[in-house]
């Protein structure tokens, strides 16, 4: 499916004010995918330092510390409301 949004050309374009309804309701709605959210930027950040681990192992670097935290909450650069055409 998300493989499919990256193919997508877009039929035509919405009235401003739907649009604008659109991006408010997710907006409003936003708290509810903070978790989710929040929750990725913690996985990203292990499978960060995980890649940090394989580059020293690989590289027979020893003794050095190292962490990686998410820095929370994770910045929106922008939302995307897709609509079937109709």
């Amino acid at each position: 499916m998300a493989e499919a949004l990256l193919h997508a050309e877009p039929a035509a374009n919405i009235h401003r004010e739907q649009a604008s309804a659109f991006v408010q309701r997710v907006v409003e709605g936003f708290d509810a995918i903070r978790s989710h959210l929040d929750a990725e930027a913690h996985r990203r950040a292990a499978a960060l330092l995980e890649a940090h681990r394989r580059v020293r192992l690989a590289a027979h670097i020893r003794g050095v510390s190292y962490r990686v935290e998410p820095q929370l909450p994770p910045d929106v650069l922008g939302i995307f409301v897709y609509l079937p055409v109709t």
